[in-house]
């Protein structure tokens, strides 16, 4: 068994519900009309339903995401725009695979969009989205614009990104940035903004 190296940190990330009660507990303190704007879980069937359609699993975190709020509306109280609910996931995933053309050496090489990737949140075309094909970019976070190509943001998983959310919202006073995710702000109608 090899040893791992001394003064290394590998912080654990805890569960997408967990990261999702402390998102949670801050909106309704600090931004109520963010925290009104989530929709409640998605039930597991509708989600059973949107795999069927899309024909291929959901990514496990977005999954236990959507369990947690089915998407929120505009402008979204997340870093990302809008988080899409079940029912949006599948419309512009078919959307997007409908446009798609996987025989295209263009799109081989700079892709508009990707034959595993699965769309969380965004808007006007411009969606956030997760890899859920195997290899190398397995469950790592993207975003593709509808005039540009797609491309990764440097996200892992989903969990970790909503992780540095949460850590970032209970930093916020703070005047700089707290990690990986920029500092929010409040606006006086009671809402988040990034």
């Amino acid at each position: 068994m090899i040893d791992p190296p001394k003064n290394v940190i590998n912080p654990v990330i805890p569960p997408v519900a967990a990261s999702w009660k402390r998102i949670d507990a801050w909106l309704a303190q600090h931004a109520p009309a963010s925290f009104a704007a989530l929709r409640p879980p998605a039930t597991p069937d509708a989600i059973a339903r949107a795999e069927s359609l899309i024909g291929i699993p959901l990514p496990s975190d977005l999954r236990e995401s959507l369990l947690c709020h089915n998407g929120d509306v505009f402008p979204g109280a997340l870093p990302c725009g809008p988080l899409y609910p079940v029912e949006e996931v599948v419309a512009i995933r078919l959307m997007r695979m409908g446009i798609w053309e996987p025989d295209d050496a263009d799109q081989l090489e700079t892709p508009w969009w990707g034959m595993s990737w699965v769309p969380f949140a965004g808007g006007d075309g411009d969606d956030h989205f997760i890899d859920a094909g195997p290899g190398t970019w397995h469950n790592h976070l993207g975003y593709a614009a509808h005039d540009d190509q797609g491309y990764f943001l440097g996200w892992p998983t989903f969990g970790v990104w909503l992780h540095h959310v949460a850590d970032a919202m209970e930093h916020f006073e703070r005047r700089e940035s707290f990690g990986a995710v920029s500092r929010p702000t409040l606006t006086d109608d009671g809402e988040v903004d990034w």
